[in-house]
């Protein structure tokens, strides 16, 4: 059985990542944002029809913008067709791989991942998992143990400290990992087996130049309102979103479990920023910035969806709030990222917010635009904003039905009718990544998980 391993209070070089979401935002971010609030104030006193039909103007070309990036997406997604690789090499050959697993407050799922850890088919001379426990995690730490992991895995116990984060016990996993390659997994996650032989071959032939690999995260058929909603998410997100971005060779936010790192370059990057909360989309552009390459496997990561609005508003809120954290690190100073890889930056994390932000404010004031069409007495804009959230709904539906296409998810036409409930929740999240940001900017939202049965895929 593997042994007890205690992290270090420190992981010199590794917790020290710049730049980082800790500073927050700048004095110079503050005033700008000040003055377009002051600006709009004023302008909403002053002139406040013309004001008004600006702002209106603005919100509405974002959406639309926001559309035509989904049906872009899906037309360059199908010019992305990742081969599988096939590993030609002598076991002995293959890199050393090390499997990063962060837990917290996990018990329920310690058989889940060791079991799907174990059905990995990557020689286990050339293996180690770390898997990392608060030091308070009591509850874990004994399950793990009851669960007989094998000796290439070992539990690690992240000692004390702030901020308590993923990326924090990423980083204290990272300083004592001996794989020349490392991904990270969740405790819900059951990766394919074939993945890591698929990831070692593709950094073979994709040259040093190529830094990371992601895996596309899916979810399996799943029945319920969140749950199925979460799956056709995903299907948008790493099915069409993300190889639209590849085969326009640009960088991606990554997704916060199964991504493939080459440990050199993770380690000479300082790691994973612990002061970000979605600390997988800060560390695809800060590879960018280092001129570093990401690609996407073939082979996913099966994951299990969040089913209740308790557990799903918490989760999407935390990503927001990373995204608007990566947005304050990256603007800061834009000349650190090229005028393209800023563009991408907005049109992903700042799309993202924004359209999380206005949508159910943009779907209330529809609804009133429209009682008022129906006494007679229609807002000369109720036209163009009917059209602008029809264009909004049908460019997402067309986003979920390709990306769920090329997932085998059974899609329904009542997953799409019911999208139409679930995308206004998101500026629920919103506002509450917006509140968080400022009053608890590194707090890490804990999302519960249930087991499920492991499945995989040939």
């Amino acid at each position: 059985m593997a042994g007890k391993r205690t992290a270090k209070q420190s992981a010199p070089g590794l917790t020290v990542t710049r730049p980082t979401a800790r500073r927050g935002a700048s004095s110079t971010q503050l005033a700008v944002l000040a003055s377009l609030i002051l600006g709009l104030g004023i302008g909403l006193v002053v002139v406040p029809h013309g004001t008004w039909a600006l702002a209106h103007s603005a919100f509405a070309s974002l959406f639309v913008t926001a559309s035509l990036i989904k049906l872009v997406s899906v037309v360059l997604a199908q010019t992305h067709k990742p081969e599988p690789e096939s590993p030609g090499r002598d076991a002995a050959a293959l890199p050393i791989y090390s499997i990063l697993v962060p837990l917290y407050r996990e018990a329920e799922m310690a058989q889940q991942i060791i079991a799907a850890l174990k059905a990995l088919s990557y020689p286990r001379a050339r293996l180690e998992a770390i898997l990392v426990v608060e030091v308070d995690d009591h509850a874990t730490r004994k399950a793990l143990y009851a669960a007989r992991p094998p000796r290439w895995m070992r539990i690690m116990t992240a000692p004390d400290g702030q901020p308590r984060t993923k990326p924090r016990a990423c980083n204290l996993a990272l300083a004592e990992a001996k794989g020349d390659l490392v991904v990270v997994y969740d405790a819900e996650d059951r990766p394919h087996p074939n993945q890591l032989l698929e990831a070692a071959t593709a950094f073979a032939r994709g040259g040093p130049g190529l830094g990371c690999l992601q895996a596309p995260l899916q979810i399996p058929t799943c029945q319920g309102f969140f749950a199925r909603q979460f799956a056709l998410d995903y299907a948008v997100q790493f099915e069409t979103l993300l190889p639209a971005l590849v085969r326009a060779g640009r960088p991606i936010p990554l997704g916060g479990t199964s991504n493939h790192l080459r440990t050199d370059v993770l380690r000479a990057l300082g790691g994973w920023d612990p002061y970000n909360v979605t600390e997988d989309a800060d560390l695809g552009f800060r590879l960018a910035y280092s001129g570093y390459r990401t690609a996407l496997l073939r082979l996913p990561t099966y994951e299990t969806p969040t089913r209740s609005f308790r557990a799903w508003l918490p989760q999407r809120a935390r990503w927001l709030k990373g995204y608007l954290q990566t947005l304050l690190v990256w603007t800061r100073a834009p000349g650190r990222l090229t005028l393209q890889d800023q563009i991408t930056l907005w049109m992903t994390l700042g799309l993202s917010v924004l359209s999380a932000l206005i949508h159910a404010p943009l779907m209330a004031w529809l609804v009133f635009q429209t009682a008022q069409a129906m006494t007679g007495h229609p807002d000369a804009s109720w036209t163009l904003d009917l059209a602008v959230l029809l264009l909004g709904w049908s460019a997402t539906g067309v986003a979920m039905w390709a990306g769920a296409r090329r997932t085998g998810f059974a899609i329904r036409a009542s997953d799409l009718v019911l999208s139409l409930a679930y995308w206004p929740l998101a500026s629920l999240a919103a506002s509450k990544a917006i509140l968080q940001l400022i009053l608890r900017p590194f707090h890490w939202d804990k999302t519960p998980h249930q087991p499920e049965a492991l499945r995989t895929a040939p």
